[in-house]
């Protein structure tokens, strides 16, 4: 490795904190047909933007109209997904929310708040918009939903509210990160009852993390629990020859190259024409995959859309993945 490789990810992280605060664009956040608002927010890039476009509407509608709108309209609140403003006074207990989920906390000190990990949430936040005027918080919260704590993450902008220095941000509880996956939320009922790639994603995640922690043992699981097979979603393994090294699916396919999938004499040989589907996913970690398969809760061949997740089992390299079937 040459010295300029070497220094590459310094570089990299050095270039990260000279960015200037970007402000939001406003296609993303004008309009009837708004991109992004509270009820649609799926994922981190989401509540990035979400909060771009807080930050945005303040600035052109100021700050008494802000309060309300974030308080009262749908596009601002919807569920776990609100907006939060709270000022930077020199002690942590002090902060005082001028937005935010819990109105009883709204213009009085919100006093202490060490999370679920031990951390001073007040400091952090302070920390991190003071120093690099954006970025992500993570944290132990209550998610309103659950009525429980959960792993949250946040995204935090500086903004100037009334003269007083301030943030402004929200967040989402991931299901995905290790040590949260709830079972009764990331299962593939769940996401056989309402498919989509965000979800999907995050099951497989949750799926990796068995493995990762318990190795070849954990694929038992990953086989057999209800928990990871509903009906046409399953969990599967792969190693790096491409052979499937368990599955979830009643119908077994164990020892089949992914060429061999399909389940109808129909189809091509190799329905990827030769391409190498596995690499790329080693390659960047995880990856989503398109191929026809047979569906084994309707009989029939049918398009699937996979994610694939690259994990370590007893030091050995492999992908684990699922997906579900699109309609004809």
């Amino acid at each position: 490795m040459n010295r300029l490789a070497a220094y590459r990810p310094f570089l990299l992280l050095m270039g990260m904190f000279a960015m200037p605060l970007q402000a939001a664009d406003h296609n993303d956040c004008d309009g009837d047909d708004k991109t992004v608002t509270a009820s649609t927010i799926v994922n981190t890039e989401d509540i990035r933007t979400f909060v771009r476009c807080a930050h945005a509407y303040v600035m052109e509608n100021g700050e008494d109209e802000a309060k309300r709108a974030f308080n009262e309209d749908k596009r601002w609140r919807s569920g776990q997904f609100y907006v939060f403003v709270y000022d930077l006074p020199a002690a942590g207990e002090d902060t005082i929310n001028f937005v935010g989920q819990d109105q009883s906390y709204i213009d009085v000190p919100f006093g202490p708040f060490i999370d679920g990990f031990g951390n001073d949430y007040w400091f952090e936040s302070r920390r991190i918009v003071t120093n690099f005027g954006e970025g992500w918080v993570y944290y132990s919260f209550t998610n309103p939903e659950t009525g429980s704590d959960a792993t949250k993450a946040s995204y935090l902008m500086s903004i100037d509210w009334k003269g007083t220095p301030a943030v402004i941000g929200s967040g989402i509880y991931r299901q995905d990160f290790p040590g949260a996956c709830d079972p009764m939320a990331v299962n593939a009922a769940a996401l056989a009852a309402a498919p989509n790639p965000d979800r999907l994603q995050e099951f497989v995640r949750c799926a990796s993390y068995v493995v990762a922690e318990r190795g070849y043992f954990g694929t038992v699981e990953l086989e057999r629990a209800p928990r990871w097979s509903n009906g046409s979603v399953y969990v599967f393994g792969v190693d790096m020859m491409r052979n499937q090294l368990f599955s979830g699916n009643a119908v077994r396919v164990n020892g089949n190259r992914m060429r061999e999938w399909g389940g109808s004499m129909s189809l091509p040989d190799d329905q990827f024409g030769g391409r190498d589907i596995i690499s790329p996913a080693v390659s960047v970690g995880e990856s989503f995959l398109y191929y026809n398969a047979y569906n084994p809760a309707t009989g029939r061949v049918q398009r699937k859309v996979a994610f694939l997740k690259q994990v370590m089992a007893q030091g050995f390299p492999l992908l684990v993945g699922s997906g579900y079937y699109l309609e004809d």
